[in-house]
């Protein structure tokens, strides 16, 4: 047995320590009398320092190490100008110091420089090359290319592992006879349960269905050997479990393991087919339904690989349980790949008719093709025969729908001050979203009599709820277009008079700005708009509205104000004409309406005024009595055919009121006395 200076030396070499002095060695020595009648002490192991001694290198040799990195790193388009001061000074720091075990150089696509980190980086889009050591390995020139681990890792990372496993590590492991039989059968087993998961991992993102097939070998395990008619199928398994070998049934219990997850992975697949999910639009779900039926082909080819089969024929020769419902999946497998087929077909035909829809333009013809192959459809598909199925496909045709009127219209343009434009574009989506519903209706009132048998038990609601939200929206958009001509800048106010007029010029400025900024809030949810899957929309047009109501609060103020001083009806025309702009919103034009009402009554007062001054008697010289009466019936005569004048032209563009026919009517009594007093001209 050796002796604790033995012990002592052995573990300073597995430690790589530099050797023990050895007058220490001669003081920490034993003696047979000391241990002699005694329990030995356990000996306190020398403290390790926390890190071994950074490496020192020269300038040159620094130099040409970080030049070994920079030529063994091969990435698209890299260029020597690429490589940075900082790319330099994070290798130095990798060489220096031996506590980093990675170096990842990849280029950062963001700022399009190349970078260097001592990590693995989050993201590199275009992959990255990575150097590789044993912790705390120091490099040197003449042993770096001998002892670095080097490689490269595309964008698909995980790819880029799963065959490294498969085709270097995998092989190695798998075919090694050094591993003890104690731990084979769990490294084997954690080894297929890792790929399985990783291979699941990197091809389910893709739509595929990717089965792991181990590539162990195989036990030959004969089906003679046991007796088929004799016991149940559980004594059979049984017997046949107790005629294997430890080796072999640890085996066969991997290959089971694997075989349950191809069970798992065809179910999914399988329940995938029968789902009614709400796919956007018709191209969308043949689109759906081409990647199902790839990914049926898929399995089915590997399905119908040797070595899937001979794994099966094994698991079958040893009775195994999952074999039974493997086959019943196959079976089931096949029905799908017809049906995924099928779907197909009709799909493709359906969305070329699809293809010819050019909403809003021309609707109701290629709608009424549409909604007759449907019809077609459900009459003649074994899987959209159902009511829900073939709701799937009407929900996708007024997805469809929505999505070319969505097109349509330049949301861009109209909240920019197209207004008026973008108001005809939106009533022609409207009308156009209205003609579809009346095709549906009138199409799938004669399925009782296409399919005497048939239900069609479709939700319309569920159907038209993308149009009923969509023509919403439109109509929020027409509300924010009328918003956008009464309060934009591009219908200015008129000059508005009175001394006061200035200051009321720049109160309509700042109702101008303030709706801007409400519609500047608009803008950046523009994309929310006519998107029929968003609810947050409702929210920002009830700030609108309300943002609006209050700018109309200020018209209505500043109305008030400027016919506070209107005293004539000049000035009453001229205020009406400032604010006309006003009276394309029905609140505002109520106020106007009244304010126009307010300078009719002024006009009557001012008939009333004139006839009143026709009974006054004057004095005057007698040598101007007479000629002064008649200029005077003369002036009041053409002052109210001016008022008269102005009145009837503004009613033209304003309307006319309710007190307009009482005031006429007045007018014309006053003019016809004015007439009769006139005297008559005699020569």
């Amino acid at each position: 047995m050796p002796n604790k200076k033995e012990q002592k030396m052995e573990k300073t070499k597995k430690a790589d320590k530099p050797p023990v002095d050895p007058h220490r060695e001669f003081l920490d020595m034993d003696t047979d009398e000391e241990d002699f009648g005694r329990q030995e002490s356990p000996e306190t192991e020398e403290e390790l320092p926390s890190e071994p001694i950074k490496p020192i290198y020269s300038e040159q040799d620094l130099n040409k190490l970080v030049e070994y990195v920079k030529n063994l790193t091969v990435l698209p388009s890299i260029k020597d100008s690429d490589w940075s001061q900082n790319c330099d000074t994070v290798i130095r720091e990798y060489f220096e110091n031996p506590a980093h075990a990675l170096l990842s150089v990849y280029f950062d696509t963001s700022e399009c420089a190349l970078r260097v980190q001592l990590s693995v980086p989050e993201e590199s889009h275009g992959g990255f090359v990575y150097f590789l050591r044993t912790p705390w390995h120091v490099f040197t020139v003449e042993n770096f290319h001998a002892t670095v681990v080097f490689g490269s890792i595309n964008r698909h990372a995980m790819m880029c592992v799963l065959k490294a496993m498969e085709n270097m590590y995998v092989p190695v492991a798998l075919n090694s006879s050094e591993w003890p039989e104690i731990i084979r059968n769990n490294l084997f087993r954690n080894l297929h349960n890792f790929l399985m998961c990783l291979t699941e991992r990197v091809y389910k993102p893709m739509g595929l269905t990717k089965l792991y097939i181990p590539r162990e070998k195989l036990p030959e395990v004969a089906t003679s050997s046991v007796d088929e008619k004799a016991g149940s199928p559980e004594e059979s398994r049984q017997r046949v479990s107790e005629e294997l070998s430890e080796s072999k049934k640890a085996i066969i219990e991997r290959l089971e393991g694997i075989v349950r997850c191809w069970i798992r992975q065809i179910r999914e697949v399988l329940a995938s087919t029968s789902t009614n999910e709400n796919r956007q639009t018709v191209f969308d779900e043949l689109q759906y339904w081409t990647a199902i039926y790839f990914d049926l082909c898929c399995l089915h080819d590997q399905l119908s690989h040797e070595e899937t089969q001979t794994i099966l024929r094994l698991l079958e020769n040893v009775r195994s349980p999952s074999v039974d419902s493997f086959h019943h999946l196959t079976v089931q497998l096949h029905e799908g790949l017809e049906q995924a087929a099928s779907n197909v077909t009709y799909l493709k035909v359906l969305s070329d008719a699809c293809n010819d829809l050019k909403c809003p333009d021309e609707v109701e013809e290629p709608v009424t093709k549409v909604m007759l192959l449907i019809l077609f459809i459900w009459t003649e598909s074994s899987f959209y025969n159902t009511s829900n199925n073939i709701e799937v496909l009407c929900r996708a045709v007024s997805a469809q729908v929505v999505q070319q009127c969505k097109e349509y219209v330049d949301l861009q343009a109209l909240l920019e001050g197209a207004a008026e434009n973008g108001t005809s574009v939106l009533r022609k989506c409207i009308s156009c979203c209205r003609t579809y519903r009346t095709v549906y209706d009138k199409v799938t009132s004669i399925t009782g009599t296409i399919k005497s048998n048939g239900d069609w038990s479709v939700n319309d609601l569920t159907v038209f709820n993308r149009i009923d939200t969509f023509t919403r929206r439109c109509y929020d958009l027409i509300e924010i277009c009328d918003a956008l001509i009464v309060f934009g800048r591009r219908n200015k106010v008129g000059m508005i008079g009175s001394a006061r007029g200035t200051q009321y010029e720049a109160y309509c400025r700042r109702i101008e700005d303030l709706f801007y900024e409400n519609l500047d809030e608009i803008k950046l949810v523009r994309d929310d708009i006519l998107d029929v899957t968003k609810c947050t929309w409702l929210d920002n047009m009830q700030k609108f509205r309300g943002s609006v109501m209050e700018l109309e609060n200020m018209v209505k103020t500043l109305i008030d104000r400027i016919f506070e001083e209107v005293q004539n009806v000049e000035e009453g025309v001229e205020a009406i004409y400032a604010l006309q702009r006003f009276k394309h919103r029905e609140s505002l034009r109520d106020v106007l309406s009244m304010k126009w009402v307010q300078v009719w009554k002024i006009f009557g007062k001012e008939i009333e005024s004139c006839s009143n001054s026709m009974t006054l008697r004057e004095v005057y010289h007698p040598l101007f009595q007479h000629h002064a009466k008649d200029a005077n019936l003369l002036c009041i005569a053409r002052y109210l055919e001016r008022l008269f004048h102005m009145m009837i032209d503004a009613s033209d563009w304003i309307g006319d009121c309710a007190a307009q026919k009482y005031i006429l009517e007045r007018y014309k009594q006053v003019t016809s006395a004015i007439d009769n007093k006139k005297p008559h001209d005699t020569f």
